[in-house]
């Protein structure tokens, strides 16, 4: 249920959902308060805007990517015992793949960065990654299927049973500590490094930051004046960078 209403009020405090919000607010307003309500519609209109531009999107975007991508020259490090790859979205019911689950695009992202890591290192790999909205197959399960079956890589480890970020630290724990391993690679997002260490420190667990797919890195080529432009690319980057400074504040207050 917490997870649930977790995911519901957060549509409505990021963007494009908390434009939408304000501007019904604003339409409200304005039968009895017609400036003020004027005002809040334009808030929301303008915020819009803003939030619709790599200029805004993209510093948003690059403070949170401040762990550093590992390089080939840095090598398995001695004390590493594992490499942790966190699960991202899911494509359901994909007809091409016979009406099954399978990875969706952040998902698979990660897998490919671990299965090079893989190669690299010798490492086993670790898959954490639920079911949250009750689907037949845990997220971890699919991965599994793309990283064997696809990429060749053995997987050690499957974790089906965590929702978040938090209960894949926690699960992840559980798994390692079996085996006395507290220091491993974890792989994710860049932009969702700084919470993923976040929670799996608290936890007592010693990861080494593998981040991938660096969006700051893609669009720095991209021409000035076209920063200022609206696009949907951007307003997605503004969505998943508020989402990922609320998670962050959410798992000071919680945890």
């Amino acid at each position: 249920m917490e997870f649930l209403l977790v995911k519901a009020l957060s549509t409505f405090l990021l963007p494009p959902g908390l434009n939408l919000s304000l501007a019904g607010i604003g339409a409200l307003l304005m039968l009895r308060w017609r400036r003020i309500g004027a005002g809040v519609v334009a808030l929301a209109l303008v915020t819009l805007y803003l939030l619709s531009m790599s200029a805004v999107s993209g510093p948003m975007m690059a403070s949170l990517e401040t762990y550093p991508a590992l390089t080939t020259g840095d090598g398995k490090q001695a004390d590493v015992g594992a490499i942790v790859v966190l699960a991202g979205d899911r494509y359901a019911n994909a007809p091409e793949y016979d009406g099954f689950d399978t990875v969706s695009r952040l998902t698979l992202e990660r897998l490919r960065y671990a299965a090079r890591l893989h190669r690299q290192t010798s490492l086993p790999v670790l898959l954490t990654g639920g079911a949250p909205l009750g689907q037949d197959f845990s997220l971890a399960f699919v991965m599994k299927q793309v990283l064997v079956d696809d990429f060749r890589v053995p997987v050690a480890w499957s974790e089906g049973n965590s929702r978040t970020t938090w209960e894949n630290a926690e699960y992840t724990r559980e798994i390692l500590a079996e085996d006395g391993i507290a220091r491993f690679y974890l792989v994710t997002h860049a932009w969702h490094m700084q919470r993923a260490m976040m929670a799996f420190r608290r936890m007592g667990l010693q990861p080494v930051a593998a981040p991938t797919r660096f969006t700051t890195r893609s669009s720095a080529r991209d021409g000035k004046w076209l920063a200022w432009l609206p696009s949907a690319a951007a307003l997605r980057q503004s969505s998943l960078a508020m989402h990922e400074y609320l998670g962050q504040v959410w798992y000071w207050l919680r945890y």
